[in-house]
């Protein structure tokens, strides 16, 4: 579980690998070239074909066939660049190692790495022929050619980056944290449809799980690479194959059919010698000396051409077994000499290897918690600034909605105030109407009286003037003005600030013009004669500075109007 989050994070490159690129520039999947032109870029993509396949005659009238092309385009730079390494790679294939490799320093030469990014890592890849010991600078390059490889879209060449991570990290046995990329690998070499890569890739993981010490697993993976028909394996990988099984579950059968594969090819020397060791071991183990000696010096033919010390330490314990066999002690015991000196050297050498590697885990393992640590800070820093966002929002949200809540209760009390107002404004209406009526009815049955000389003019006219003189009282006009302000809190204050020189008594009466009473109303609510408001609404017109076709009316009502 815990290297459960690496592993999806290369699961998850796989899958962008499938998408992504430059946006810009199409691709020629599934490497990451620019496309330049239709026929040349078919051209590129059998190359690369016909390289991995090893057909060098093939190869080469395809290169030949691209440098034609590249030069009627002498502009197009990228076409040179691209046919140069082309050159440089078919050399490699003929064994010009020196001849490749100037051919491709020339291609890099022209290649500018901001223009051409891509073509100056091919480049630098092929360059990158030296062998290189673990070291965490190495770790650091092998991660960020396979960033930049995955982001270019190029599936093969992050494929095998991936694998050549996974092999680095096995070797400092550390392939809890190598299997994953190999399975990276194996994703992207199927998305390319590259079978013989596929089944090269899952024998490195084999291989991881051999060093894990899961040897099941390891001999069961091997199995299936063998009897896979859709994905198979080349004889050469197979040879490979067979022998790891040997050695995981001492198979003869798959050793008999390895053997079988190598036997015939001279540049296999060292695969052939180590075959004949666990030939002539299983003779000795049947107690069959005669066929171990035959073995012995097949493989002592191939001895002078092996590099590997440890192949030479077994041929010499073998040597010191069948002397001893034989009774020949003191041979016996000088090949055992030998062969203690060669394997305490070669012990030295691992011991030291060993504590390297376990240092240079230790710092990966450091790399990867520092940026396990990083990633996780950012995360819990992202979470933090998005939770302040969400929960601001939130009371942002709250906020708000409680003012609109407060505002739709003003509205509602402001016209439940209004509606009060109104109410209010209606029965003074009704009030003044009632009054006016029954003044009219006093002052009609006054005027009958009169005439019947049941009463005399002079007191009739002293009992309508009294009834004028209570018709409307300051209270009441106060209280109507009080009510009309409730309505229209704006109509008094606009008009002072229009008109400063108007008078308390000015906006009164503005205020009933605004309400369409007419000159008797206003005669009876303020208490004075009609000729009289007569008199008040011109100067009322004088003050608001109205020209003499203009509305009094309109002009109240206009600020009236501006609620």
């Amino acid at each position: 579980m815990k290297h459960l989050f690496l592993t999806l994070v290369i699961i998850s490159a796989t899958a962008l690998l499938t998408r992504c690129g430059d946006n810009s520039t199409s691709r020629l999947h599934p490497y990451g070239w620019p496309a330049l032109q239709p026929e040349f870029d078919s051209l590129t993509l059998e190359a690369e074909q016909l390289y991995i396949d090893r057909h060098a005659d093939s190869l080469s009238k395809v290169i030949k066939r691209m440098r034609e092309i590249a030069d009627k385009n002498p502009r197009n730079r990228q076409m040179t660049i691209r046919t140069t390494y082309w050159e440089g790679r078919f050399k490699f294939t003929t064994g010009d190692i020196e001849g490749g490799t100037r051919m491709l320093e020339r291609a890099l030469a022209m290649t500018d790495s901001a223009s051409y990014p891509y073509e100056r890592h091919r480049i630098l890849w092929n360059l990158d022929m030296d062998y290189h010991g673990p070291s965490i600078e190495r770790y650091d390059y092998l991660l960020s050619e396979l960033d930049f490889f995955i982001k270019a879209g190029d599936l093969m060449m992050a494929a095998d980056y991936g694998m050549e991570l996974g092999a680095f990290l096995n070797n400092v046995e550390d392939t809890e944290n190598g299997i994953p990329y190999l399975m990276m690998a194996d994703s992207l070499l199927r998305l390319a449809n590259q079978p013989d890569q596929v089944s090269n890739n899952r024998i490195n993981h084999a291989d991881a799980l051999r060093i894990k010490g899961d040897t099941i697993k390891a001999a069961r993976l091997l199995r299936e690479i063998l009897a896979d028909s859709v994905t198979p394996i080349s004889p050469y990988a197979r040879d490979i194959v067979l022998g790891n099984l040997y050695g995981l579950t001492g198979d003869t059968l798959a050793l008999r059919e390895a053997y079988d594969i190598v036997k015939d090819d001279p540049m296999l020397y060292e695969a052939k010698c180590t075959y004949e060791n666990y030939f002539t071991e299983e003779a000795l183990r049947r107690d069959d000396l005669p066929m171990a000696k035959a073995y012995h010096a097949l493989a002592a033919s191939e001895i002078p051409d092996v590099e590997d010390p440890k192949i030479l330490v077994e041929f010499l314990r073998l040597k010191y077994n069948i002397f001893q066999r034989e009774g020949e002690m003191d041979s016996a015991y000088h090949y055992l000499y030998l062969a203690s000196q060669m394997s305490e050297e070669i012990n030295s050498s691992d011991r030291e290897l060993q504590i390297r590697n376990a240092n240079l885990a230790r710092k990966i393992a450091e790399r990867k918690l520092q940026a396990d640590i990083d990633r996780r800070r950012s995360t819990i820093m992202q979470l933090s600034v998005t939770f302040a966002l969400l929960l601001t929002v939130v009371a942002g949200g709250v906020f708000f909605y409680r003012r609109l809540q407060r505002q739709k209760l003003e509205r509602v009390n402001d016209t439940l105030k209004l509606e009060r107002s109104n109410r209010r404004m209606m029965a003074m209406e009704l009030l003044m109407k009632e009054k006016e009526n029954l003044f009219q009815s006093v002052e009609t049955e006054m005027n009958e009286l009169s005439e019947k000389g049941e009463i005399s003019r002079k007191a009739a006219n002293r009992i309508a003037s009294s009834l004028k003189a209570h018709s409307g009282t300051k209270a009441e006009r106060d209280g109507f003005m009080e009510t009309f302000e409730q309505l229209d809190p704006a109509f008094s204050r606009e008009m002072r600030q229009s008109h400063p020189q108007l008078t308390e008594a000015d906006i009164r009466l503005a205020a009933f013009i605004a309400l369409g009473m007419d000159n008797k109303h206003i005669a009876r609510v303020m208490a004075i004669r009609p000729e009289s408001v007569k008199q008040a609404r011109w100067r009322l017109r004088s003050k608001m500075g109205l020209s003499p076709g203009a509305s009094l009316e309109e002009a109240v009502r206009a600020f009236a109007s501006r609620k």
